[in-house]
């Protein structure tokens, strides 16, 4: 499907991990101004869960911090996007880019239903990566987008372990 820019997708995803090998992403839909964020562990070496979500979001960009050595064999997110994205634009944004703390200000701010009625009060503590891929994804899209997302104009899904775990299979 093509949009008016030529670009097949309209999803953004951004994306970044710690060493426990929990996985935040964040895709934001340039055409509905929608935001979904999700967090999970990644189980397999080939980042299986991060690459099927990828699929189903398709996206135009995804947006990585820099690239540095996962633990145990596993490939990483950024070497996952390389070897398996290539023809998707990747953007490296710096990692302080990536601020759980501002994240949880912009959903705060931006989403258009109150942070409480999505039951965000206890996702801020427990899923700060997602949060962290969210601001750095916002960040992207107003820089280079030009898209500025106003105040309780966004729509914020939240997909919990359990509803990921559901949809990987």
């Amino acid at each position: 499907m093509e949009d008016d820019g030529g670009e097949r997708s309209s999803f953004v995803v951004g994306l970044i991990e710690n060493r426990a090998k929990e996985v935040g992403m964040a895709a934001f839909d340039l055409r509905s101004a929608s935001l979904h964020l999700s967090q999970y562990i990644e189980t397999s070496s080939s980042y299986q869960n991060t690459n099927t979500l990828l699929r189903f979001y398709d996206p135009c960009v995804i947006i990585v911090p820099p690239n540095k050595l996962a633990a145990d064999g596993m490939v990483g997110v950024s070497e996952l996007v390389d070897r398996c994205y290539s023809t998707v634009r990747k953007v490296v944004f710096a990692r302080g880019c990536f601020d759980d703390t501002k994240g949880a200000v912009l959903i705060q701010n931006l989403a258009a239903e109150e942070p409480l009625a999505l039951g965000l009060d206890t996702y801020y503590k427990q899923h700060y990566l997602s949060l962290a891929a969210a601001a750095a994804t916002i960040k992207w899209i107003e820089a280079e987008k030009g898209v500025i997302v106003t105040n309780h104009s966004l729509t914020v899904c939240v997909f919990f372990h359990t509803v990921l775990s559901y949809l990987l299979r």
